[in-house]
């Protein structure tokens, strides 16, 4: 998890499948640092260990905020109000479990051009993300997330915030004190509902 708090520290701009080779299918993440750090593990496995670090459940997630939106598979995941990602198809994946879709953070989207039937997404510091859908496609993916990002903020202000707080505060090492503090917890429980 130090890991994900450095490149959270470093603003997390795009994570992107890509193939490498000699490593095959990785995830690189770009940060708006513009360095380029590249993890073996698949992009769903990276967004999962983000989601946790966040408290929160992508299918969930993704079926709560798709009723927002009207959409059901391709969603935004909403992690704070600085950290919405657009789901944008970046490759052509030639295993079926390598994934196709990158995820752009909204806050450093700068533009999107369309160039002889290519679409580049533009973020913070002039970097290019190709992607293989159409301008129409793009632009209508990054104005969920702006929905999604208008309607958390009003609704659930503080939330996204607090459960990474509560999560940076409670992952450490449990100690036997801990441990008896809960274990005293429990049974203070099972008393009283035993009295009940």
């Amino acid at each position: 998890m130090d890991k994900i708090e450095k490149l959270l520290d470093e603003g997390i701009m795009a994570i992107v499948p890509v193939y490498i080779n000699m490593k095959g299918n990785v995830t690189k993440i770009i940060t708006r640092e513009k360095n380029e750090f590249q993890t073996n593990r698949s992009i769903k496995t990276f967004l999962r260990i983000l989601a946790s670090f966040y408290g929160v459940d992508l299918r969930v997630s993704r079926k709560y905020y798709g009723k927002l939106i009207g959409a059901k598979n391709i969603v935004p995941f909403y992690f704070d109000r600085d950290n919405i990602l657009v789901p944008v198809k970046v490759r052509k994946p030639i295993s079926k479990n390598d994934g196709a879709f990158g995820y752009i953070n909204l806050k450093y989207i700068r533009e999107v051009k369309e160039k002889k039937k290519t679409v580049n997404i533009i973020l913070e510091g002039n970097i290019s993300i190709k992607c293989l859908q159409s301008y129409r496609t793009v632009i209508k993916h990054i104005r969920d997330a702006k929905i999604l990002k208008r309607v958390c903020s009003y609704n659930e202000p503080l939330v996204m915030e607090e459960r990474a707080n509560f999560y940076k505060e409670y992952n450490k090492p449990a100690t036997k004190g801990d441990i008896a503090v809960l274990r005293n917890e429990i049974l203070d429980i099972k008393n009283t509902l035993k009295s009940n």
